[in-house]
């Protein structure tokens, strides 16, 4: 694949995430599957040019050099100082020893300098420490796992999924194991109410239904599908469009609207064109809204040689995976939350969608994986097989 060009509003997007939103430029770059120094290199159009604040070291006179030299060893001196203190206070106290005493210290200095300054091998204060570790840690050690996992995936684990999570992580811990650490956390799945959806029948006039529930796809870019759903918040509805690829499950392309028009949709497609710029080939799958059926989408995907598959009317099953998505979203981040306005909804929803769904939530279509990482993996694999060859 060559260079990728990107849309304007894709890299507003990915600015946005870093300067308005918070997230780091190496997680923003992460979760939008391009490199760091593009990213940097948009924030910084973006952004003023920092003055520079420092004189030039080697424009210094010798004397601003000397006190300067003497600035730094004042200041090592008072470290010195406070350390030694610290430490002989500690001791007077005649409750600890001087292997505690570094482990307290350590919490406001670093253990070399402290070690350094008291005369003591690093390795001595750290055999020291492993001796103190008691049988109890590691029971320990995974119950704060178990409680971490349980926060980050929005309480949304049952046991299965907590155990593979685990062993991801190092831990070999099966599920009857994984089941019982939750129990001692105190944690458990929160289930989401259960849909129910209707079962149409009749087919498209503008497509067919070319997937035909055919989820299961062998390389990326090659199945998309598409849909809209909305989300309450105190400031009126918001409303979502994904695009999916089914190979890996990842969400390539999302759009936030006030109404479910066709600008929503043909947002999220040229988000998800530009992000992906896939070859010839490319199917995309919708329902029969709307946006879908409308000429300004249908236009877009002949021009971009995007061939169309439609659901059958109301037959839900027919992008079962986009509704699945939906469900999860609904289930494990949105439920009872209230949004004071549609930006903290558009926040909070697209934290779920790059960060925690496509970059750590495991899958099971995606041998257990988060998204992103199933479809870099297995990228990697054909390049080095079609290398053999």
């Amino acid at each position: 694949m060559g260079r990728r060009d990107f849309s304007d509003e894709f890299k507003a997007d990915a600015v946005n995430l870093v300067l308005e939103q918070g997230y780091s430029v190496t997680n923003a770059a992460k979760a939008l599957d391009i490199g760091e120094t593009a990213l940097r290199r948009w924030i910084g159009n973006r952004q003023a040019k920092p003055v520079p604040t420092t004189s030039d070291p080697t424009s210094l006179t010798p004397d601003q050099r000397r006190i300067r030299d003497l600035e730094r060893q004042v200041a090592r001196l008072e470290r010195e100082r406070d350390i030694l203190k610290k430490f002989h206070g500690l001791l007077r106290q005649g409750t600890r020893s001087q292997y505690e005493v570094i482990e307290q210290a350590e919490k406001v200095w670093p253990v070399a300098v402290v070690c350094e300054i008291l005369g003591m091998p690093r390795s001595t204060y750290y055999a020291w420490k492993a001796r103190q570790a008691k049988p109890c840690a590691q029971r320990e050690a995974l119950m704060g796992q178990v409680q971490a996992i349980h926060e980050t995936s929005g309480q949304s684990y049952g046991s299965r999924r907590m155990s593979q999570e685990l062993r991801r992580r190092g831990h070999a811990v099966g599920r009857h194991r994984a089941r019982g650490l939750m129990r001692e956390a105190q944690v458990a799945v929160r289930k989401a109410r259960k849909h129910y959806y209707s079962k149409g029948g009749k087919s498209s006039a503008i497509a067919p239904n070319r997937l035909n529930r055919q989820f299961a796809v062998a390389q990326p870019n090659r199945v998309w599908a598409g849909d809209v759903t909305f989300i309450w918040t105190q400031q009126g509805w918001l409303y979502l469009a994904v695009v999916m690829d089914l190979f890996s499950r990842r969400v390539v392309g999302w759009a936030y609207s006030n109404s479910a028009d066709t600008r929503l949709v043909v947002r999220a497609l040229r988000i998800a064109l530009s992000s992906r710029q896939p070859a010839e080939g490319l199917m995309f799958h919708s329902d029969q809204g709307s946006p879908y059926a409308s000429h300004a989408f249908q236009e877009l995907l002949r021009e971009e040689g995007i061939t169309p598959s439609m659901s059958r009317a109301g037959n839900c099953w027919d992008n079962a995976v986009v509704e699945r998505f939906f469900c999860s979203l609904k289930g494990e981040r949105i439920r009872d939350r209230i949004y004071c306005d549609r930006a903290e909804a558009q926040a909070d929803i697209t934290n779920y969608v790059l960060f925690f769904y496509n970059q750590q939530r495991l899958h099971s279509a995606a041998m257990n994986m988060p998204p992103a990482e199933y479809e870099n993996l297995k990228v990697e694999v054909a390049r080095k097989v079609s290398k053999i060859t």
